[in-house]
């Protein structure tokens, strides 16, 4: 089984800083090695995140990215177990979110567990290029 995990968190610098591109990197050199996939998604004012793995790797990871002060109030949305990851290929994605899908992604998220449903399906398909 996979770990999926989804947070978001408030970026402590505006989209375009130059952190975004020292996350993603990070991200993509530190992914690849640990076997992790997923997509970091950027909107005005901060982070959606897809993290997927081995439990003993997904874990300290979402751990350690909690901690980094590159951003502030991170939000555990989900946290589930899958047979097959779902952003396989992507050691770490990355889009910026329009303004309307950061309106839905936060419709979502205050809708509780169904609407988290309806955000992971949504960033799968930004991730994929269908939206």
């Amino acid at each position: 089984m996979i770990t999926q995990l989804l947070y978001t968190s408030a970026s402590r610098h505006p989209r375009g800083h130059s952190s975004d591109f020292e996350i993603l990197q990070d991200a993509l050199s530190h992914n690849r090695v640990q076997g992790v996939t997923g997509y970091l998604l950027r909107d005005i004012g901060g982070f959606c995140q897809v993290l997927e793995g081995p439990a003993e790797i997904v874990e300290p990871l979402f751990a350690r990215i909690s901690g980094d002060p590159r951003h502030s109030d991170v939000v555990l949305r989900m946290r589930r177990q899958v047979p097959e990851r779902g952003f396989l290929g992507w050691s770490m994605g990355y889009a910026s979110l329009s303004p309307e899908d950061s309106a839905f992604l936060a419709t979502c998220f205050a809708e509780g567990a169904g609407g988290i449903l309806l955000a992971f399906e949504r960033i799968g398909r930004v991730a994929s290029g269908q939206d």
